[in-house]
């Protein structure tokens, strides 16, 4: 049983290269994923600020009378506004955390990419202390 423990793992490691491929291929689904909610967050975010935009100017101030409820100026303002206010609210805040996600996974996914790809090289180079390396992999 030792021996099979010791040796199915060193076999299993054999492909790099297939394993460095498949996480290219999931890296590249998790960039696109950020991509699609960036651009989501951002619509949301512009359709809120939009929709808060367009409230009559004075939804927002303060009615300091003690008869607030029983004033005729109170009609001013209909649910439909409210609703407005509510889902410009709503629209942003679900945006901008759309837009926080997605940012970051297309940001991981890109750097994860490029650095599983150097790794499907054959040929790679670069620069070490103060000499220059040349690799090639057969």
């Amino acid at each position: 049983m030792a021996l099979f423990c010791t040796i199915l793992p060193g076999i299993a490691q054999d492909h790099y290269q297939q394993l460095y491929e498949r996480k290219v291929e999931t890296f590249t689904k998790v960039r696109n994923g950020g991509i699609v909610m960036t651009g989501i967050g951002a619509g949301l975010v512009m359709t809120g600020t939009v929709l808060i935009a367009t409230l009559p100017s004075g939804y927002w101030a303060a009615n300091d009378d003690d008869d607030y409820y029983y004033d005729d100026d109170y009609d001013d303002f209909s649910s439909d506004d409210d609703l407005q206010a509510a889902f410009g609210i709503l629209s942003i805040g679900v945006g901008v955390g759309l837009l926080a996600g997605g940012i970051t996974m297309s940001s991981i996914g890109s750097r994860k990419i490029k650095y599983y790809q150097g790794k499907t090289g054959t040929l790679s180079y670069g620069i070490k202390g103060q000499g220059l390396t040349l690799t090639f992999k057969f």
